[in-house]
């Protein structure tokens, strides 16, 4: 136990039982997957990837001499031993979101064993970076141009609709089915709600995942009629979750995300929205008798959550700055009641490895949104392709609003990191377009000076000739 505020060290740098946990149905679950991973296509390695590591909980873990492997984890080592195997990497250029991450990343891990200075802490962060580095690395080299986007959406909308059915069904009954696969078999109770967690290790990561996914499953509509029907499933999967966690949070992250949509009409003025956004919080912060952030207080209060502890855990991040800004601090429970409980992603980076790695995880965000709008511009040329990118980016937004409420720290983060990866290929895919477009009118000149030159050349003769004058 640490003396400081009485908690136990395992909450801070996990561990816990030293006996393996692994369910019948969850072990054929990653078996299959595992084998999947090896027989499948490497643009299909997704499918088993998302459908094994989303349903298992995290819990479901292989102990051997005192480290943990998850389920996530095993998947992760089966996919890169697949991929070292069949020689199948086709590496790609590192963009400053990937360097951002890498550079969060290892702040996160140096700065918090700098903080802690115990042989847990070094195990912990060791595994932190296995885990965050393999999952985002993983997923950038299976998703790289729209097909995989499209794909990699098509699989969570699937998945969510069998999530959301279970939790809906929990949130009447307070029974998990997903006990069956590991997780707790009864939900938790707030305020005579029932908050349905389905696979997850907490109801606000459940409903938060599934809020954030929904502008995913509407930009679907754009790319296709065979892709409306998993649209509308997968929408309303997103409502179902987000109703079912009985958490304020996903409810604002739905919010956030519907909203995000709704400005594609002033997708051209978004400088104007920005600024305006940041002078509106500036004027209330100086007209409000309290701290802009209590706004959270009453949204969250006005539907039902746990806004005030938000935005109290937000006033004594600022005000106790002197304590983290450096490496962090051990002492964020002295500040007040239920401190301890650092539900937001921004606080817990700066807690947990001080101011640079707070602005390194800011900095995932902005080069993420930059990319967003560096796309945007590319696919001008295309709505479908325009479409896709600002549903990626509503998406993103939806992520950072929640992030306000909650910190992933089970397998949500494998869809966290495949957000960003679907981040990183929109310029990739829509710059491809972009060339096929280019070389489209090119051939089409081409063609108009070949038949002015040989009238009586053939279509298949003419095809041919091109496609040998493009090799």
């Amino acid at each position: 136990m640490n003396p400081a505020y009485d908690m136990p060290d395992n909450y801070y740098f996990g561990g816990g039982s030293q006996d393996s946990y692994l369910t019948p149905l969850a072990a054929v679950i990653l078996l299959i997957a595992i084998v999947l991973l090896f027989c499948l296509h490497r643009k299909s390695m997704i499918v088993p990837l998302f459908a094994a590591g989303i349903l298992v909980p995290f819990d479901i873990s292989i102990v051997v001499a005192g480290l943990h492997f998850p389920a996530l984890r095993l998947l992760l080592a089966a996919a890169w031993l697949r991929l070292a195997v069949r020689r199948d990497f086709q590496m790609f250029r590192m963009n400053l979101l990937d360097k951002a991450v890498v550079f969060w990343a290892f702040c996160n891990a140096v700065f918090f064993i700098l903080l802690w200075r115990t042989m847990g802490a070094v195990t912990n962060r060791v595994a932190f970076l296995l885990t965050t580095l393999g999952t985002y690395y993983l997923v950038r080299i299976l998703i790289r141009d729209k097909a995989d986007v499209i794909r990699a959406i098509r699989v969570l909308a699937i998945l969510m609709a069998i999530i959301a059915p279970f939790m809906l069904i929990e949130h009447f009954t307070q029974h998990n089915y997903f006990s069956i696969v590991g997780a707790p078999p009864i939900s938790a109770i707030r305020y005579n709600a029932i908050r349905a967690e389905g696979p997850f290790r907490h109801p606000i990561i459940a409903g938060t995942i599934g809020a954030m996914l929904l502008p995913l499953f509407a930009g679907l509509w754009w790319q296709g009629k065979q892709h409306r029907k998993l649209l509308v499933l997968g929408v309303a999967s997103s409502i179902g979750m987000a109703i079912a966690s009985a958490s304020s949070t996903p409810l604002m992250t739905t919010a956030a995300g519907v909203m995000a949509l709704m400005l594609w009409t002033f997708r051209t003025r978004m400088r104007i929205f920005r600024w305006a956004l940041v002078l509106a919080v500036i004027s209330l912060h100086l007209v409000m008798k309290a701290p802009v952030w209590f706004l959270i207080s009453r949204m969250g209060g006005s539907i039902g959550g746990s806004g005030y502890h938000r935005a109290m855990l937000i006033d004594c991040f600022v005000r106790h700055f002197s304590e983290w800004w450096l490496i962090g601090t051990q002492n964020n429970a002295s500040w007040g009641f239920d401190m301890w409980d650092v539900d937001n992603a921004f606080v817990a980076a700066g807690i947990g490895g001080g101011l640079i790695t707070f602005f390194a995880f800011i900095a995932v965000l902005v080069y993420a949104y930059k990319r967003i709008g560096k796309s945007r511009m590319l696919a001008r040329k295309s709505q479908k392709d325009e479409r896709l990118v600002w549903a990626i980016g509503a998406s993103l937004f939806a992520n950072t609003v929640g992030y306000f409420g909650i910190v992933y720290f089970d397998q949500s983060i494998l869809i966290w990191y495949s957000l960003l990866a679907m981040v990183s290929a929109t310029a990739v895919f829509v710059a491809q377009e972009k060339n096929v477009f280019e070389e489209m009118k090119v051939a089409s000149v081409k063609m108009d000076k070949i038949e002015e030159i040989v009238p009586g050349t053939s279509s298949v003769q003419t095809t041919q000739y091109l496609t040998n004058l493009s090799k």
